[in-house]
Parts: structure tokens; sequence; C-alpha cells
């Protein structure tokens, strides 16, 4: 019989109960868990969560579909309650779901996107390797966060930032971090909580344009570092750590301690120094900078105390071939030791915007791999390229036509070694986005065959 009148678990107020015992048939000599209970929430953008009550505890999985969209399955490890997210949900669409192995089943409709993000369009052709795309998106006067698309360009989550989406990682635990330029750093569960935040500071410490995730399972993020030069105040750049769980912040290096404002200057100078706009870790736990105003990527050592290496710009260490020098970069990551990736925005010098990849060989380095566009998208600021796993790289140019010069379209592209194009995804009726990053699921949710 149904159980009735049962209170609401303050953790999911706004439930919705749905339906009842279910009766189930042994499979494989193993006697499926009776379900009791089964409640509902909306819990997120785009996230629905089923809180399960069994008879015993038991692991269990749940398959949700909808029409026109793969079928899903999310599974959930032994216990008497689960509480299982839905994910990966597209907007507007009456769902079905079932726990595999009873006889329960439901449904559900997802709510339509908000209206700031339905008019940003997304058209996409071709077969991606990646199942999803996280991109930042920033429309003046319109939405501003973070979109996660899947392979036909539907969206399928959204979290929407106070000013403009500065970064985003993921921790092991499978949280989201993202960076806010005005409330700060937020982490976020795949169901839109947010569990851990460390507020902006624009006096002491201003958080601006990148945080990552590491090995060490803390966070660390770029801040300006301002100190009085003669007249001036001038930005200098930090690397700042966080640990979430304590909320525990420490500075782990300042460019004020290894570099002179006087004889390390590039072709983009005024009262910010160096203009750093993104940070990776590296194979051996060195650290990398890239350093926008003097075209320029830098290592540092595991300790923080030096500086391993210069590649391309200014007093560089490593010197870039005549011809491949990058400029205006963004998102430098190496890959395996000696081998960097970068989108390159090609701010000087031919106005092409292009992924490449350098070999370094001691004071060195060679091109080893490079896209561009077809036709060709100069980028005069922002972008990505991000190398996955199968060897393929996504491509993102995220300037809107017109923008500080910029050829447009805002796009994203996944690339095989080869330099075929995959998959191509345009987004319209957006000012800029400042990154594409490849994921492959958001809550552990897995595609089925129908």
């Amino acid at each position: 019989m149904p159980l009735t009148g049962r209170k609401q678990r303050r953790h999911w107020g706004g439930l919705i109960p749905i339906l009842l015992l279910s009766a189930c048939t042994s499979v494989a000599d193993v006697e499926p868990p009776v379900v009791v209970l089964v409640e509902r929430a909306e819990s997120g953008s785009l996230t629905h969560t089923l809180e399960i009550t069994l008879e015993r505890p038991a692991p269990l999985a749940v398959r949700y579909s909808t029409d026109g969209a793969p079928d899903l399955r999310v599974s959930s490890a032994e216990a008497q309650i689960h509480v299982v997210p839905l994910t990966r949900l597209r907007p507007g669409r009456a769902y079905q779901y079932e726990i595999e192995g009873t006889a329960h089943r439901g449904t559900f409709q997802t709510e339509d996107l908000p209206a700031d993000l339905a008019e940003i369009g997304f058209a996409a052709e071709g077969v991606p390797t990646v199942p999803l795309v996280f991109l930042h998106l920033f429309q003046l006067d319109g939405f501003q966060g973070y979109a996660i698309v899947d392979a036909s360009g539907e969206v399928v989550w959204y979290w929407r930032t106070e000013d403009f989406p500065f970064g985003m990682t993921r921790r092991e635990n499978g949280n989201f971090v993202f960076m806010d330029k005005a409330r700060g750093l937020v982490e976020v569960t795949a169901t839109g909580t947010v569990v851990h935040e460390l507020p902006q500071d624009t006096i002491q410490r201003e958080q601006h344009h990148d945080v990552i995730a590491t090995s060490a399972n803390s966070i660390l993020f770029l801040a300006f570092d301002t100190r009085q030069v003669a007249d001036a105040r001038i930005k200098g750049e930090g690397i700042w750590e966080w640990w979430p769980e304590t909320g525990a912040t420490v500075k782990r290096w300042t460019s004020w301690d290894h570099f002179s404002v006087t004889d390390d200057r590039g072709p983009r100078f005024g009262t910010e120094w160096m203009h750093a706009n993104a940070l990776s870790e590296g194979p051996r736990g060195n650290v990398l900078v890239s350093i926008h105003y003097w075209n320029q990527i830098i290592s540092l050592t595991p300790d923080w105390q030096e500086i391993e290496w210069r590649l391309g710009g200014v007093n560089a260490t490593i010197a870039v071939p005549p011809g491949e020098q990058f400029s205006g970069q963004h998102t430098a990551r190496e890959l395996s030791p000696g081998r960097v990736l970068l989108f390159d925005n090609g701010l000087e010098g031919g106005e092409l915007s292009r992924a490449v990849e350098f070999e370094l060989e001691g004071d060195r380095a060679e091109k080893r791999w490079e896209w561009k566009a077809t036709p060709l998208n100069f980028a005069s600021a922002v972008g990505s390229a991000r190398r996955m796993p199968n060897g393929n790289t996504l491509v993102g140019f995220g300037m809107s036509a017109g923008l500080v010069g910029s050829t447009g379209p805002t796009e994203v592209f996944e690339v095989t070694s080869s330099g075929d194009a995959v998959w191509h995804l345009v987004v319209s009726n957006v000012w800029v986005m400042f990154r594409a990053e490849p994921l492959w699921s958001i809550a552990a949710e897995e595609v089925v065959g129908r």
C-alpha cells in the first residue's frame, strides 16, 4: 500500500511525492529491491532529483529519456535512501524514467530556458567525440554565465553569474568551481547547490581570468597584486591557493619577486603590467601562466621559487621561430613534458587566430601542429584550445563579428590531429564566449542504447 503523510526532508524542501510500492521479480537469482517511495524535485537549472527509498539497502540505476535524444542512465551505489540527480536534460521536454529492475515508472516535464539564454542561438553540425561542451558566455544586457550544450547544440545545464564568467574548473568530487568577476569563486554541485564560496576582493586580491583544481585537490587562482611604482599604482600578478573545505587561502607566488617592471615590459603596458589570462598545472607539478601583454608563456617550478622558462615574447629563454611567434595568447597548457598547446589570438602581425602546439627543445621551440578555421577567424581577445584524450582538440573562437576588430563568428570546432573538423558549433547573439571546454558528463550520467 502507498505510504502517505511522510514528513518532507528539510534538505529537499518542495519535493513532490510521486508513487508507491513496486513489486519486483528476481533477476539472475538476485531479488531486486522493493521501491517504497519516490520523491522528485527540480533541484537546479535543467536538473531534476529523485529521492528513492528502498525496502532494504541495494544499488540501483535510473534510466530516463525524451523523444529525439539519447537514453541516459545514472547509477547509485548501495544504500537504502538514494538521491539520484537526473542531468543533461533538454529544456521544455516531457521525460520518462524507470528504476531499472523494478516496475516503477514516472514522468516529468523540464522547464523552458530563461528568456535571455533562449535568445542566444546554438547551431551544431557534425558528430563530435565529446558529448558535452562547457561554454563561458557573456551578453551585454543579457545572459551572463556558464552553459553546457550537447552534440546537437541543445543547452542541457546552465549557471548564471553576476558578471563576466572568468574561468571554471572541476574538482575530484565532481563539483564545478566558477570564477564570477563580481561574486568571486563559487563551488557548485551538479544539481546547482553552492557548497563553498570565496568572495571577490577588489582591494587586496582581485580574482581574474582563471581558476584550476590541483592534483592536491586545492584551488589555484589568478589575482592582481597591486603595488606603488613611483607615482602610479601598477597591477602585477599573484597566484593564490584556496582550500574550500577549510576556507584557508595563501599567496603562493607574486610577479614582483621575479620580474622587473622596468626591464620586463611588453608592447601593451599601462597601469596593468602583465595581464595574466590563463593558469595550468604542468606534468611535473610546475605551473604555467599565460602573460597576455608580453606574448609569453612562463613556467614556475613546483616549489614556486624559480622561473623555469619563458616561452616567446619579452626576454624569452626559449625562442619561437620567426613567423611563428604567438601574440595575445590564451589557455596555454603543457600536455606532456616539453609539449605546449595554446590558442594564439594573433593580435600582432597578421590578425589571424589559430590553435598551435610547440615542442620545447633546449632554448628553441618548434611548431609541431597548428589549426586555423576556414573561413579564417580572427579573435582579437579570449578563445581556447583544449586537447582531449583521443588526440582531438576543441578550439573556441570567442569574439563576435566587429568586436575590437574581430571577424567572428563566435564558434567552436572539434578538430582531429590531421586537421579535420568533425563538429562545428556556431553561437549567435552573444557578445563574448570566453572559452569552450570539453565535458564528458554532468553527474556521471551515461548514454545507453535504446
